[in-house]
C-alpha cells in the first residue's frame, strides 16, 4: 500500500501527529479534573499523611501523666532506631588526633580529628575557654547545610559566643560538607554531583535499599563527638546541650531524643509540623524524614518529647520556608504536655523576624537558655565580640578532605562495602516445584515491600475525547486506581480488518503521550493490529510537578511525591503496579481483555512497576521492558546515581532483585532491551546477563529458555517487531 502524504491524512480526517501535537488536540485534563494530573498522586498521599496524623495526634492528646510521657517516649526511640536502620552496636576506638591549636587569649580553638567509625574520619574544632575555672559545661554544635561546615560564618558566631560565655563548644563538619565531602573529586577540586545536599540525597537513596537512613550516620557522629567531649578533663559531663541551625536544628532534635547524656537543647529554624509542611515545602533531603515515618505516628513534636521533660529551646523565624504555622502547632501541642508533667518552664518558643536562619537574637536567646540550664546561678558573664577565623586557618586536614588526606571512609563507600554483604536468597533451581516456591515467595515479598494494596471499588471511567490516527482511534480516557487517585490514559484501538486480538499495557516514564509518539513505542504497536492502553503509572511524566532545584537534580521530579509516599508507608512502585493492574480491570470491562490475558510493555522507570504488577498479576501472559533500570543491586554497588529515586524500595535487598521479579514469570515470555546503569548508561550486554543469571537458571529449570530474551532493540527496529522477534 503506497504511503498516504500528510496532506492527504487530513483530508481524511487522521492526524499525524506527535507527543506534543497529541496532547494539545485532546482536552487538557488539568482543566477538567481537580485535582489536576499532576497533583493527584502527592494530594492523594497528603490525604492519606493527614489521616495518620490525626491519628497520632489523638493518641497525643491521651498524655495527662509522667508516666504516659516516658511510655510515648520508649515509642519514639524505638521508631527512630529502627527507621534510620539502627545504630552501630559498637563504640570503637576514637583515635582522637589534634591537628593545630589557635590562642585567643580567654579561650582557645583545637583543631580535631576522630574515628566515628574505623577509618571514619571526622573533622572539627573545638572552642575551649581559658579565662574561667573548669570543669566547664559543654555544647555540641550541629552544623546545618552550610557547604563550608564547621567554619562557616553562622556557625563561628554561636561557638564564639558560647565559648565567651564560659561553655566548650564542639563544631564538627557533617558528612558531605567542609573537609567530609563525599564525592570529592582531586581533580577538579569539587564534588561530582554538587552541594551537600545533593550529596546527601545519593546517599540517602541508596540506603534505603537496606532499610536505612543517611540520618545514621550524622546522629552517630555526633554521639561520638559527645563522646569526645565527655572524655575531656575541660567538661563537666553532666552538663551537655546542643543546638543547631537547620540542618543543625534537625541534628539537635534526633540527637536529644535519642542520647540522654543531652541535659539541653535549643534547634533553631527545623521544627514544624507535617501537617503544615506536606501542603506547603513538602519533604526535604533523604536525611531529614524517614520511610514509613507518618505511618509509625513521628511527627516534629515527637522529637522534643523523647527529650521531654528536659529544657529545649525552639528558635524560629516568621518568614522560613519551614511553616512557622506549624512551629506555633508544635510548640502548643509539646508546652501542653511539660505543663502535665510539672516542668512548664522548660520549654520555650522564640520567634524572631525574617527568613530562615539564626538571627542575633536567635543567637542570644540560645545563650541565655544554655546558661540558665546548663551553669551555676549567677554565672552569666557578658562576652565581647570575638573575631572569625578564616576559613582555611580553621582546616583540620592538609588537603581539605578527609578523603584525599587520610583515605577515609564515606557514607557511600561504607554502604557499598556493606551492602555487598546483603543479597536475596537465591536456592538451586532444578525443576518445576522449586520454580513455583520461588514464585509464591518472591509475591508475598513483593506484596509486603512494595505495599501494593488492590480494591475492588468501581474503576469509574470517564472519557475526555477522542482521535483517528492511520490505523486506529485514540480515547482519552481515566480511571481510578484506588479510591480518591485517577490515572490518566489514551486507548488506542486498531480499525483495519483482521487486527490482531492482542492487548497492551504501555508504561513510559515520560508519560502517555510520550507512548504514542509517532513512528515508535505504543504507536508502532497499535499500527501493527495490537489493542494499546498507554497509561501514565504513579510517577511519571504528567503525575508530577516539574523538578525546580536542589536535590531533584539528583533524584527526578517525582522527589516529593517518592519520599511522600514512602512516609506514609506506600512506595511508588506499589502505586504503579495498582495502576497497571487496574489498567487490565479497564481492558476486561471494555471486552478487550481477550482470553482474560495481555502484554505489557515498559520504557523507562515504569518498566520497573510494570515487573512488580506481572509479579503479583497473570493476567500479564508476557513483559517487555525498554531503557530501563538493570538492578537494585546496581544502585547499591554504584557511588553515583541520577533519577533512580522512585524505583528504590525500602529493604529490598536481601529480598529480592528485579531477576528475580523475572525468574518468577517463567516460563512467561520476557524481552529486556537496551537496559541501562544507575547513571542511565547502556550496559553491555553482558553485564546485563551476570545480573539475571539467577532468571535464566529459572527459565532453563522450565525448559523455557528461549522465552526470556536478553538483547538490544536497533534503531531501525520498531516495538512490535522486537516483540515479535522475542515471540511475544
Amino acid at each position: 500500500m503506497p504511503r498516504i502524504r500528510p496532506i492527504a491524512l487530513a483530508a481524511l480526517g487522521v492526524c499525524q501527529l506527535g507527543a506534543q501535537d497529541l496532547a494539545r488536540r485532546l482536552p487538557p485534563l488539568e482543566l477538567v479534573l481537580s485535582p489536576p494530573p499532576n497533583r493527584v498522586v502527592y494530594l492523594y498521599l497528603e490525604g492519606i499523611a493527614r489521616e495518620q496524623l490525626a491519628r497520632r495526634q489523638a493518641r497525643i492528646a491521651e498524655i495527662h501523666s509522667l508516666k504516659q510521657l516516658d511510655e510515648r517516649r520508649e515509642e519514639i526511640r524505638n521508631a527512630i532506631l529502627r527507621l534510620i536502620g539502627g545504630l552501630p552496636a559498637e563504640r570503637t576506638p576514637l583515635n582522637v588526633r589534634r591537628a593545630g591549636v589557635i590562642d585567643r587569649g580567654d579561650y582557645r580553638v583545637e583543631k580535631i580529628i576522630y574515628e566515628s567509625l574505623p577509618r571514619f574520619f571526622v573533622t572539627g574544632t573545638l572552642h575551649i575557654p581559658q579565662a574561667d575555672t573548669p570543669p566547664y559545661p559543654a555544647v555540641f554544635l550541629a552544623s546545618g547545610h552550610d557547604q563550608t561546615g564547621k567554619s562557616a560564618a553562622n556557625n563561628q558566631l554561636v561557638s564564639l559566643g558560647l565559648v565567651r560565655r564560659g561553655f566548650v563548644v564542639l563544631t564538627i563538619d557533617p558528612v558531605g560538607q567542609g573537609e567530609r565531602q563525599i564525592f570529592y573529586d582531586e581533580q577538579i577540586q569539587a564534588s561530582r554531583v554538587g552541594r551537600g545536599s545533593m550529596e546527601h540525597q545519593m546517599v540517602g537513596v541508596q540506603s534505603l535499599l537496606a532499610g536505612e537512613s543517611l540520618a545514621r550516620y550524622m546522629i552517630w557522629d555526633a554521639m561520638r563527638g559527645i563522646d569526645l567531649v565527655a572524655s575531656l578533663k575541660e567538661v563537666d559531663a553532666g552538663r551537655i546541650g546542643i543546638t543547631g541551625c537547620s540542618g543543625g536544628g534537625m541534628l539537635t532534635a534526633y540527637v536529644a531524643a535519642l542520647d540522654a547524656r543531652i541535659q539541653a537543647a535549643a534547634p533553631g529554624c527545623w521544627i514544624s509540623a507535617w501537617e503544615d509542611q506536606v501542603h506547603t515545602r513538602g519533604p526535604e533531603d533523604a536525611e531529614q524524614h524517614f520511610h514509613d515515618q507518618l505511618a509509625a505516628g513521628i511527627n516534629h513534636a515527637d522529637y522534643i518529647l523523647a527529650f521531654a521533660p528536659k529544657p529545649c529551646l525552639i528558635c524560629a523565624t516568621e518568614n522560613d520556608f519551614f511553616p512557622i504555622q506549624g512551629v506555633r502547632r508544635t510548640f502548643e501541642e509539646v508546652r501542653r504536655i511539660y505543663r502535665a508533667v510539672g516542668a512548664p518552664d522548660a520549654v520555650e518558643l522564640f520567634v524572631a523576624p525574617g527568613q530562615h536562619g539564626l538571627r542575633d537574637s536567635s543567637r542570644e536567646a540560645i545563650f541565655a537558655w544554655m546558661t540558665r540550664w546548663l551553669k551555676a546561678p549567677g554565672a552569666t558573664r557578658a562576652a565581647e565580640p570575638a573575631p572569625l577565623e578564616n576559613e582555611h586557618d580553621l582546616c583540620v586536614t592538609f588537603t581539605g578532605q578527609v578523603t584525599t588526606a587520610l583515605g577515609s571512609d564515606t557514607p557511600s563507600s561504607s554502604n557499598i562495602q556493606r551492602f555487598a554483604r546483603i543479597v536475596p536468597p537465591r536456592p538451586k533451581l532444578g525443576g518445576a516445584e522449586d520454580v513455583e516456591r520461588l514464585r509464591v515467595r518472591v509475591r508475598n515479598d513483593v506484596l509486603a515491600l512494595s505495599r501494593y494494596q488492590s480494591t475492588q471499588a468501581p474503576l469509574n471511567i470517564r472519557r475526555f475525547g477522542t482521535l483517528r490516527r492511520d490505523g486506529y482511534d485514540i480515547e482519552q480516557l481515566v480511571y481510578d486506581a484506588e479510591p480518591g487517585r485517577y490515572v490518566p490514559a489514551l486507548l488506542c484501538r486498531p480499525t483495519r480488518p483482521g487486527s490482531r486480538k492482542s492487548a497492551v499495557v504501555y508504561v513510559d516514564q515520560r508519560g502517555r503521550f510520550a507512548a504514542l509518539e509517532e513512528g515508535t513505542g505504543g504507536d508502532a504497536l497499535a499500527r501493527a493490529g495490537y489493542t494499546v492502553l498507554a497509561l501514565d503509572a504513579a510517577g511519571s511524566s504528567g503525575t508530577v510537578l516539574e523538578p525546580q532545584s536542589g536535590p531533584s537534580a539528583v533524584s527526578g521530579s517525582n522527589q516529593d511525591v517518592a519520599w511522600l509516599a514512602l512516609m506514609v508507608g506506600r512506595t511508588l512502585t506499589g502505586l504503579q503496579t495498582a495502576d497497571i493492574s487496574r489498567g487490565l480491570d479497564v481492558l476486561r470491562e471494555r471486552g478487550l481483555l481477550y482470553e482474560d490475558r495481555a502484554l505489557g510493555f515498559g520504557k523507562g522507570l515504569a518498566a520497573v512497576g510494570l515487573l512488580h504488577a506481572a509479579a503479583i498479576d497473570s493476567r500479564l501472559a508476557g513483559v517487555a521492558i525498554e531503557d530501563s533500570l538493570v538492578s537494585f543491586r546496581a544502585i547499591a554497588e554504584t557511588p553515583i546515581h541520577r533519577g533512580v529515586f522512585q524505583a528504590v524500595i525500602p529493604n529490598v535487598l536481601g529480598k529480592y532483585d528485579l531477576q528475580e521479579l523475572v525468574a518468577a514469570l517463567a516460563p512467561r515470555p520476557v524481552e529486556l532491551m537496551n537496559l541501562r546503569s544507575p547513571l542511565d548508561q547502556p550496559m553491555l550486554l553482558p553485564k546485563v546477563e551476570s545480573h539475571y543469571a539467577y532468571a535464566r537458571e529459572a527459565y532453563r529449570a522450565l525448559g523455557a529458555e528461549t522465552r526470556l530474551r536478553i538483547g538490544l532493540r536497533r534503531p531501525e527496529e520498531t516495538v512490535a517487531e522486537a516483540l515479535w522477534r522475542g515471540r511475544l
